[in-house]
């Protein structure tokens, strides 16, 4: 065999490997086609997403590792627009904590609308180290829609502690039941001028407050209140709010949720509300465009409705009673407003209607939120 024959047997047996990579290579490609032109006449595959109309200018408000500033109330704001092509409805704002009172501008936002969204954090009776809270918002695009807003702050060292933070006494109430509330004053400047309380007093018909003591021990100023329940209190879970007012400009009104009795009633003494939790929206700069809501009670049809009670009194609340949805059920809604501003430093109010049945008297609790802006 001479050179030139050997040079060929050479490349011929090297290029054998390349044809077999090659083959291997296109044989994926044969299958798809085979198998492709098999499926050919089917519909494509299509992947489409609706997406949510309102976007938030962030979703979580995060105040850092520092603790925020002493403040009565913390309030953060998140802005929102309508990015779709129908107007948006808010159905319902669900907080994870009572201290907050999370509120919009516009229940009903038109397509490009923006909007803000404030979400009051009441710091008086919140424990102080990282905390986080969540308000889910609830709105129609027209889909159903559910979007969760955080906040994130560390809280400061209290220099205002009040225990306890809610009052609650379950069951039932002896005559004459007494409690104690204490205010705790640890800041600075009251080593030197210590708080003054000014006035106490109970919104509720079903218990009194009064100032006991005022003394100065271990660097602080502290304030004991008393707190004494009636016996007999109708059937329900009842609201109420204890009112400290003092000469302080950081805290001219302290107040202390109450709830006493339980939520037991008989099956046909059952009783709605909605929502369970009231809102007025006070205007400071023109009080009589502050903006109330309708709180709508279902009650049993043999009731007689007698009046409402509001705390404060600044609060008007008119009520009418139509027939309910439900047999033997009827429907009262009442409409809150303000005759005036409240006092300054009240955030917690609370609506009592009053009814009886036969002899019995009755009455239904709902807390409400005054915003203050």
């Amino acid at each position: 065999m001479n050179a030139a024959q050997k040079k060929r047997r050479i490349v011929a047996s090297g290029a054998s490997p390349v044809w077999i990579v090659a083959l291997l290579a296109l044989v994926p490609c044969l299958t798809a086609a085979v198998f492709g032109s098999q499926n050919s006449n089917g519909p494509p595959c299509l992947v489409t997403t609706s997406r949510p109309a309102l976007v938030f200018s962030e979703y979580l408000a995060d105040y850092g590792p520092a603790p925020v500033p002493q403040q009565p109330t913390l309030t953060p704001v998140f802005y929102l627009r309508n990015n779709g092509s129908e107007k948006v409805q808010i159905t319902g704002m669900e907080p994870s904590c009572g201290c907050l009172a999370p509120n919009i501008s516009a229940n009903e936002i038109d397509p490009g609308a923006i909007e803000k969204l404030t979400l009051p954090i009441r710091l008086s009776n919140e424990p102080s180290g990282f905390r986080e809270y969540t308000v889910t918002v609830s709105y129609l695009d027209p889909k159903p829609r559910h979007v969760t807003l955080a906040v994130k702050a560390v809280l400061p060292e209290k220099s205002l502690i009040v225990e306890p933070r809610v009052l609650m006494v379950m069951g039932a109430v002896s005559a004459g039941q007494q409690h104690i509330v204490t205010v705790s004053d640890f800041r600075p400047k009251s080593a030197d001028k210590p708080m003054k309380v000014t006035g106490v007093s109970g919104s509720s018909s079903l218990f009194t407050a009064e100032l006991v003591g005022q003394f100065n021990r271990e660097g602080a100023s502290r304030t004991s209140v008393s707190v004494q329940f009636r016996e007999n209190a109708p059937e329900g879970r009842h609201r109420g709010v204890i009112n400290i007012a003092t000469d302080d400009a950081e805290f001219p009104m302290i107040q202390v949720p109450v709830m006493v009795g339980d939520s037991k009633r008989d099956p046909s003494d059952a009783v709605r509300v909605s929502p369970e939790t009231g809102r007025i929206v006070l205007n400071t700069s023109a009080p009589e465009e502050s903006v109330g809501m309708v709180i709508a009670f279902d009650l049993p049809s043999r009731w007689k409705v007698t009046h409402c009670d509001t705390f404060p009194p600044d609060i008007v609340a008119k009520y009418e009673s139509v027939p309910g949805t439900v047999p033997d059920h009827q429907t009262v809604n009442v409409q809150l407003s303000i005759s005036e501003l409240p006092a300054r430093g009240i955030e917690q109010a609370v609506l009592t209607l009053n009814a009886t049945d036969g002899d019995a008297r009755e009455m239904v609790t709902v807390p409400i939120n005054l915003i203050w802006k």
